[in-house]
């Protein structure tokens, strides 16, 4: 799908804001949208230094590339690309629902993740720290306790970065899938 063209001030207002590096999203459509938007990528990613700017820009748009190729059902024929283009060959995984490194490795699990046609969830929010990008992502996720309604599931992840590439990462997934959502302590 071709990239959305930029909107104006006053339409991205109501879609989304962000204040003190935050995003918050207004319009419930937009967590299906992000993915095509290079305006919310640049207005995520701004920060002081051009060297944090750029590491956010990275994080964000592997992000990004990973929503498009689920969501275009095309992960064969794209997942080696999106990675050679994002993650070192040596890329390490701490996540026990991907215990494997590498980044062939990598690419064999997004092969067996199954396509269910939800947007993968945006990020929100970017915190650089040396080499470290913690991301947090948003979801709106049905709600256990209130049937036919959902609550903000919000997702940390971690990344370090070398030479302008992801090296390593960290998910706080629990051990059952991706697609489990937060389990109940």
């Amino acid at each position: 799908m071709p990239r959305a063209k930029m909107k104006s001030p006053e339409e991205t207002l109501q879609e989304y804001t962000i204040a003190g590096g935050v995003a918050q999203i207004h319009d419930p459509a937009f967590f299906e949208a992000w993915m095509h938007r290079d305006d919310f990528v640049d207005a995520l990613s701004q920060s002081p230094t051009a060297e944090v700017t750029a590491m956010k820009r990275l994080v964000i748009e592997f992000e990004a590339a990973l929503a498009r190729m689920m969501l275009s059902g095309r992960v064969d024929e794209q997942v080696d690309g999106v990675l050679e283009k994002f993650i070192v060959d040596d890329y390490i995984q701490n996540d026990p629902n991907v215990p494997g490194n590498g980044r062939a490795f990598l690419a064999d699990g997004f092969r067996k993740i199954p396509l269910t046609g939800d947007a993968p969830p945006p990020p929100v929010a970017l915190i650089v720290e040396g080499d470290l990008v913690c991301l947090l992502m948003q979801k709106p996720w049905p709600d256990p306790t209130a049937p036919g309604t959902t609550y903000d599931w919000f997702i940390p992840t971690v990344f370090r970065i070398r030479d302008g590439k992801l090296a390593e990462h960290w998910g706080a997934y629990k051990k059952g899938g991706h697609d489990a959502g937060p389990a109940p302590e």
